[in-house]
Protein backbone atom coordinates (compact mmCIF):
# COMPACT_ATOMS: atom_id res chain seq x y z
CA UNK A 1 0.00 0.00 0.00
CA UNK A 2 1.65 3.47 -0.69
CA UNK A 3 1.89 6.11 1.50
CA UNK A 4 0.66 9.60 1.50
CA UNK A 5 3.35 12.15 0.78
CA UNK A 6 3.43 15.05 3.13
CA UNK A 7 3.66 18.54 2.31
CA UNK A 8 7.03 20.20 1.94
CA UNK A 9 7.79 23.18 4.85
CA UNK A 10 9.06 24.95 1.97
CA UNK A 11 5.92 25.26 -0.40
CA UNK A 12 3.54 25.52 2.92
CA UNK A 13 5.62 28.65 4.02
CA UNK A 14 5.39 29.84 0.31
CA UNK A 15 1.73 30.06 0.08
CA UNK A 16 1.54 31.39 3.63
CA UNK A 17 4.11 34.51 2.51
CA UNK A 18 1.84 35.12 -0.29
CA UNK A 19 -1.84 35.37 1.90
CA UNK A 20 0.31 37.65 4.30
CA UNK A 21 1.38 39.79 1.52
CA UNK A 22 -2.51 40.36 0.07
CA UNK A 23 -3.70 41.63 3.63
CA UNK A 24 -1.81 44.56 3.19
CA UNK A 25 -3.41 45.43 0.38
CA UNK A 26 -6.75 44.90 0.87
CA UNK A 27 -6.41 46.69 4.33
CA UNK A 28 -5.33 49.69 2.28
CA UNK A 29 -7.96 49.40 -0.26
CA UNK A 30 -10.60 49.46 2.76
CA UNK A 31 -8.91 52.60 4.12
CA UNK A 32 -9.15 54.65 1.55
CA UNK A 33 -12.49 53.48 0.39
CA UNK A 34 -13.31 54.13 4.37
CA UNK A 35 -11.31 57.57 3.62
CA UNK A 36 -13.46 58.54 0.91
CA UNK A 37 -16.55 57.50 2.19
CA UNK A 38 -16.28 59.78 5.34
CA UNK A 39 -16.92 63.34 3.42
CA UNK A 40 -19.86 62.05 2.08
CA UNK A 41 -21.69 61.11 5.34
CA UNK A 42 -20.51 64.48 6.83
CA UNK A 43 -22.06 66.33 3.91
CA UNK A 44 -25.25 64.73 4.04
CA UNK A 45 -25.49 65.18 7.82
CA UNK A 46 -24.45 68.48 7.64
CA UNK A 47 -27.22 69.15 4.63
CA UNK A 48 -30.07 67.71 6.91
CA UNK A 49 -28.85 69.75 10.02
CA UNK A 50 -29.44 72.61 7.56
CA UNK A 51 -32.71 71.54 6.46
CA UNK A 52 -33.68 70.99 10.01
CA UNK A 53 -32.75 74.14 11.05
CA UNK A 54 -34.89 75.78 8.49
CA UNK A 55 -38.56 74.18 9.28
CA UNK A 56 -40.90 76.69 10.40
CA UNK A 57 -43.43 75.55 12.16
CA UNK A 58 -47.04 75.54 10.32
CA UNK A 59 -50.25 76.39 13.00
CA UNK A 60 -53.46 75.34 12.80
CA UNK A 61 -55.35 77.87 10.76
CA UNK A 62 -58.99 76.06 10.83
CA UNK A 63 -61.58 78.31 12.52
CA UNK A 64 -60.20 80.85 11.58
CA UNK A 65 -60.87 83.98 9.68
CA UNK A 66 -59.43 83.68 6.15
CA UNK A 67 -57.55 87.26 5.72
CA UNK A 68 -55.89 86.72 9.70
CA UNK A 69 -55.17 82.91 8.72
CA UNK A 70 -53.41 84.35 5.13
CA UNK A 71 -51.67 86.99 6.45
CA UNK A 72 -50.32 85.19 9.35
CA UNK A 73 -49.06 82.61 7.29
CA UNK A 74 -47.18 84.87 4.81
CA UNK A 75 -45.77 86.50 7.66
CA UNK A 76 -44.35 83.10 8.50
CA UNK A 77 -42.93 82.64 5.41
CA UNK A 78 -45.26 80.71 3.51
CA UNK A 79 -47.36 80.68 0.27
CA UNK A 80 -50.70 81.22 0.77
CA UNK A 81 -53.79 80.25 -2.07
CA UNK A 82 -57.75 80.44 -0.77
CA UNK A 83 -59.95 77.86 -2.08
CA UNK A 84 -63.71 78.61 -1.32
CA UNK A 85 -65.14 74.92 -0.15
CA UNK A 86 -67.75 73.22 -1.43
CA UNK A 87 -71.47 72.99 0.42
CA UNK A 88 -71.26 70.10 2.81
CA UNK A 89 -73.39 69.30 5.44
CA UNK A 90 -70.41 70.10 8.26
CA UNK A 91 -70.52 73.60 6.92
CA UNK A 92 -73.80 74.72 8.09
CA UNK A 93 -72.76 76.33 11.32
CA UNK A 94 -69.97 77.99 10.44
CA UNK A 95 -69.43 82.02 9.99
CA UNK A 96 -68.95 83.62 6.41
CA UNK A 97 -64.95 84.18 6.05
CA UNK A 98 -64.14 80.95 8.59
CA UNK A 99 -61.47 78.34 7.20
CA UNK A 100 -63.28 74.68 7.28
CA UNK A 101 -59.80 72.91 6.12
CA UNK A 102 -56.39 73.36 4.99
CA UNK A 103 -53.55 71.19 3.49
CA UNK A 104 -50.86 70.36 4.09
CA UNK A 105 -52.05 70.21 7.93
CA UNK A 106 -50.19 71.25 10.63
CA UNK A 107 -46.10 70.79 10.94
CA UNK A 108 -43.00 71.58 10.17
CA UNK A 109 -42.22 72.36 6.91
CA UNK A 110 -39.89 74.46 4.26
CA UNK A 111 -40.47 78.46 4.05
CA UNK A 112 -42.11 78.89 1.13
CA UNK A 113 -44.29 76.02 0.98
CA UNK A 114 -47.97 76.32 -0.63
CA UNK A 115 -50.33 76.30 2.01
CA UNK A 116 -54.04 75.84 0.74
CA UNK A 117 -57.00 77.29 2.89
CA UNK A 118 -60.36 76.50 2.22
CA UNK A 119 -62.73 79.00 3.51
CA UNK A 120 -67.07 79.14 3.20
CA UNK A 121 -68.91 82.26 1.87
CA UNK A 122 -72.81 83.00 3.02
CA UNK A 123 -74.11 81.03 -0.52
CA UNK A 124 -72.07 78.03 0.90
CA UNK A 125 -73.37 77.92 4.22
CA UNK A 126 -77.07 78.11 3.11
CA UNK A 127 -76.56 75.18 0.39
CA UNK A 128 -74.80 73.32 2.93
CA UNK A 129 -77.90 73.17 5.40
CA UNK A 130 -79.86 70.18 4.15
CA UNK A 131 -82.30 70.34 7.63
CA UNK A 132 -85.33 71.90 7.53
CA UNK A 133 -87.00 73.25 10.37
CA UNK A 134 -90.43 70.75 10.79
CA UNK A 135 -93.45 72.73 11.49
CA UNK A 136 -96.54 71.23 13.29
CA UNK A 137 -99.34 70.67 11.06
CA UNK A 138 -102.10 69.42 13.01
CA UNK A 139 -105.56 70.92 12.81
CA UNK A 140 -105.06 72.90 9.75
CA UNK A 141 -106.92 71.67 6.22
CA UNK A 142 -105.03 68.86 4.43
CA UNK A 143 -104.65 70.69 1.41
CA UNK A 144 -102.88 74.06 2.77
CA UNK A 145 -100.76 71.39 5.32
CA UNK A 146 -99.47 69.78 2.05
CA UNK A 147 -98.57 72.77 0.05
CA UNK A 148 -96.64 74.32 3.22
CA UNK A 149 -94.39 71.06 3.23
CA UNK A 150 -93.93 71.39 -0.19
CA UNK A 151 -92.80 74.76 -0.17
CA UNK A 152 -90.39 73.83 2.45
CA UNK A 153 -88.76 71.28 -0.06
CA UNK A 154 -90.31 67.87 1.93
CA UNK A 155 -92.60 65.68 0.39
CA UNK A 156 -96.13 65.18 2.50
CA UNK A 157 -98.05 61.75 2.04
CA UNK A 158 -101.73 62.05 2.54
CA UNK A 159 -102.78 58.91 4.99
CA UNK A 160 -107.11 58.52 5.87
CA UNK A 161 -107.26 57.11 8.70
CA UNK A 162 -110.00 54.41 10.04
CA UNK A 163 -113.14 55.90 11.70
CA UNK A 164 -112.55 56.04 15.54
CA UNK A 165 -115.09 57.34 18.19
CA UNK A 166 -112.49 59.57 19.45
CA UNK A 167 -112.91 61.43 15.73
CA UNK A 168 -116.68 61.91 15.74
CA UNK A 169 -116.30 65.97 16.38
CA UNK A 170 -113.44 66.32 14.14
CA UNK A 171 -113.51 67.85 10.47
CA UNK A 172 -113.03 66.17 7.23
CA UNK A 173 -109.82 66.80 5.59
CA UNK A 174 -108.29 68.28 8.44
CA UNK A 175 -104.61 66.65 9.69
CA UNK A 176 -105.68 64.74 12.49
CA UNK A 177 -101.85 63.66 13.11
CA UNK A 178 -98.45 63.54 11.71
CA UNK A 179 -95.43 62.05 11.17
CA UNK A 180 -92.94 62.63 12.21
CA UNK A 181 -94.28 65.23 14.75
CA UNK A 182 -92.10 67.88 16.22
CA UNK A 183 -91.09 67.50 19.59
CA UNK A 184 -88.23 68.54 22.32
CA UNK A 185 -86.21 65.55 20.42
CA UNK A 186 -87.06 65.95 17.11
CA UNK A 187 -87.43 70.03 15.56
CA UNK A 188 -85.85 69.45 12.06
CA UNK A 189 -85.29 67.35 9.62
CA UNK A 190 -83.33 66.56 6.51
CA UNK A 191 -84.43 68.11 2.72
CA UNK A 192 -86.54 65.45 1.38
CA UNK A 193 -87.90 64.11 3.62
CA UNK A 194 -91.28 62.33 3.74
CA UNK A 195 -94.06 63.81 6.21
CA UNK A 196 -97.13 61.65 6.56
CA UNK A 197 -100.32 63.80 7.19
CA UNK A 198 -103.25 61.51 8.98
CA UNK A 199 -106.48 63.07 8.12
CA UNK A 200 -110.24 62.14 8.28
CA UNK A 201 -112.72 61.71 5.03
CA UNK A 202 -116.07 61.70 4.83
CA UNK A 203 -116.80 58.12 5.41
CA UNK A 204 -114.46 58.18 8.25
CA UNK A 205 -116.11 60.83 9.61
CA UNK A 206 -119.76 58.78 9.50
CA UNK A 207 -117.82 55.50 10.79
CA UNK A 208 -116.43 57.61 13.80
CA UNK A 209 -119.76 59.15 14.46
CA UNK A 210 -121.33 55.20 14.70
CA UNK A 211 -118.75 54.15 16.70
CA UNK A 212 -118.96 57.19 19.36
CA UNK A 213 -122.13 56.45 19.60
CA UNK A 214 -121.70 52.45 20.12
CA UNK A 215 -119.72 53.25 23.13
CA UNK A 216 -122.46 55.70 24.40
CA UNK A 217 -125.07 53.17 24.23
CA UNK A 218 -122.07 51.05 26.18
CA UNK A 219 -121.71 53.38 28.80
CA UNK A 220 -125.24 53.55 29.73
CA UNK A 221 -126.02 49.84 29.58
CA UNK A 222 -123.44 48.96 32.13
CA UNK A 223 -125.32 50.84 35.42
CA UNK A 224 -128.56 49.01 33.80
CA UNK A 225 -127.14 46.08 34.34
CA UNK A 226 -125.37 46.94 37.87
CA UNK A 227 -129.08 47.93 39.21
CA UNK A 228 -130.67 44.02 37.93
CA UNK A 229 -127.60 42.87 39.87
CA UNK A 230 -129.48 42.45 43.26
CA UNK A 231 -132.50 40.77 41.26
CA UNK A 232 -130.34 38.12 39.97
CA UNK A 233 -128.76 37.40 43.04
CA UNK A 234 -130.91 38.27 45.95
CA UNK A 235 -129.14 38.25 49.53
CA UNK A 236 -130.78 37.27 52.42
CA UNK A 237 -130.71 40.72 55.02
CA UNK A 238 -129.20 39.42 58.08
CA UNK A 239 -131.78 39.07 61.08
Amino acid sequence: MAKKKLPVKGKMIGEVAKIFDVIPDTTRVIGEAVHAVVPLVDKVLEQNYQKKNRLVRLPNMVDMDIAEAQNHLEELGFVVTRILAKPHQRYANKQAGEVVAMVPKSGNLEPGTLVKLYYVTPEVIVASDVTISLPNLVGLPLEEAQEHLKALGLKPVALAVQGKARYAHQQVNTVLDMYPKPNVLLSAVPKGSFVKLHYLTGSGLADSRIKAQQARAKKLEVPAFVQQVPKLFPFKKRK
